[in-house]
């Protein structure tokens, strides 16, 4: 998951030009043109990071980062001051522990200040605690693909099952995390998220799980990790793939014993949270590296749900796009209603290999250049970058088939591929399968039966395990 920063401002080049920066750098950045625009961001996401823009400084004064550090006081943040800043607005940022940076900058100071800013400080308990079932978030789509994950999704959320989130990026992993949590009797309660893959190994290790004061130089005061933080509510680990063996041995103790202790403490405390984590890694190829535990991989994987890419419901597209274009269009305050034929041509043939996120990205951008009523262009890559055709030509004794008889043979051949598909992905384990197929044990049983598909050549070999560290 990239670092997701939340930049507030009402100059729309500023915006676009620290936008444009930022996002060279790998970072996701999120735009907000106010303070309430702001808040409902902050209710949608986690950040790492918020930057303050010079021209909405200079209209709120300190107020507005005032009143959003009560709301995110764990959260680092860059105020930008014009060249005739108020006193009161440097003296009042620093007291929130934010950075200031006078306009013009330079593009290495501002990257300077976010690379060099600290781990997400104490976290307010009620930041994480606005998880409703009004406000729920949304998986939008209407193709047996998205129906079948809502489902699954909605059946894992009945149970305290751990549950791990596999996927390409861009393909909601945080969304689904949240979808679990608003639909399970974990709602409102705490719903925690941290990136495993964005923080050095001693740094993840004291925000998960906290430290003593001297723990270790810096340690000024006693600091709770996240574990404490989620109480009976929702931990989500993103990227978890990328944590070191030496956490991995830790978070194997927390799943199989419910207790942990923080950084240099002796204090045995009792975990109560549910744990959803997520990655994109190749988990078959880690184990057989030795990169991941395998007993750690298999007390997160006991229900594994893949998330579909977008190339597997593109079906979805014009609903997904219609949703995004409301959205933005009225961020913007723009009067844009509808696609023109050459922008849906573009939005149905490109690949989206970012998945929903960059269709998003592609929106907003056309939304912010357009001049008219109709969306005419999208700024997507053309030619080289066309989608495949789903399926492939008729085979060539096709002539002496029936419509009927091909239908047939064709639903057959990718019947089968698709059941071989999920096998690969649930490592053989029927119940698994047959529950992210939608199906029933007996009809799944059926279907391989009919297939001649073997489910024990798909269970990967034990590797040598990790010593416990």
């Amino acid at each position: 998951m990239l670092q997701k920063v939340l930049l507030i401002e009402n100059d729309r080049i500023e915006t676009e030009t620290i936008r444009a920066l930022l996002e060279k750098q790998d970072y996701e950045v999120i735009t907000a043109y106010s303070a309430n625009e702001a808040k409902q961001r902050l209710r949608d996401k986690i950040f790492h990071f918020v930057i303050f823009g010079a021209k909405i400084v200079a209209e709120t004064g300190q107020n507005l980062f005032s009143l959003l550090h009560q709301e995110i006081p764990e959260v680092a943040g860059l105020v930008i001051t014009g060249f005739q800043s108020q006193p009161e607005v440097l003296v009042t940022a620093r007291q929130c522990g934010y950075d200031t940076l006078k306009s013009p900058f330079s593009a290495f100071h501002l990257l300077e200040i976010i690379r060099h800013a600290g781990p997400a400080r104490e976290a307010s308990p009620d930041r994480f605690s606005r998880s409703k079932e009004s406000d729920a978030p949304e998986l939008l789509g209407n193709s047996p693909v998205i129906r079948r994950l809502r489902e699954t999704l909605f059946a894992v959320a009945q149970t305290d099952v751990t549950t791990l989130l596999r996927g390409e990026t861009g393909t909601g992993k945080e969304l689904a995390a949240r979808f679990i949590h608003s639909k399970s009797s974990r709602v409102g309660k705490r719903l925690v998220a941290i990136n495993c893959s964005a923080l050095t190994e001693s740094l993840l290790e004291s925000e998960l799980f906290g430290h003593e004061k001297g723990a270790f130089t810096g340690a000024h005061k006693q600091k709770l990790g996240k574990f404490e933080y989620a109480g009976q509510g929702t931990l989500f680990l993103d990227e978890i793939g990328e944590m070191s063996p030496h956490l991995q041995a830790k978070m194997l103790r927390v799943i199989d014993d419910r207790e942990f202790e923080r950084v240099g403490g002796n204090r045995t405390l009792k975990v109560d949270c549910r744990i959803i984590s997520a990655s994109n890694i190749d988990f078959p190829k880690a184990l057989k590296e030795g990169r991941f535990r395998e007993d750690l991989y298999h007390r997160l994987n006991v229900i594994s749900i893949e998330l579909p890419s977008l190339r597997q419901h593109m079906d979805d597209i014009p609903l997904l796009s219609s949703h995004f274009l409301s959205r933005y269009a009225a961020k913007y305050s723009k009067n844009i209603s509808a696609f023109s034929q050459e922008a849906m041509r573009q939005l149905n043939d490109y690949p989206w290999p970012g998945n929903v996120r960059e269709l998003e990205n592609a929106i907003e951008r056309s939304v912010i250049l357009a001049s008219g009523n109709i969306l005419e262009h999208l700024p997507i890559p053309a030619g080289e970058h066309k989608r495949p055709p789903l399926f492939p030509p008729a085979p060539e004794d096709s002539e002496h088939l029936t419509l009927k008889e091909m239908q047939k043979k064709v639903l057959a051949h990718y019947e089968k591929s698709y059941l071989e598909k999920l096998l690969q992905t649930h490592n053989g384990h029927i119940s698994h399968t047959a529950l992210a197929a939608g199906i029933d044990r007996k009809t799944f049983y059926r279907k391989i039966d009919e297939h001649h598909i073997n489910p024990a050549q798909y269970k990967k070999k034990r590797p040598p395990q990790l010593k416990r560290g």
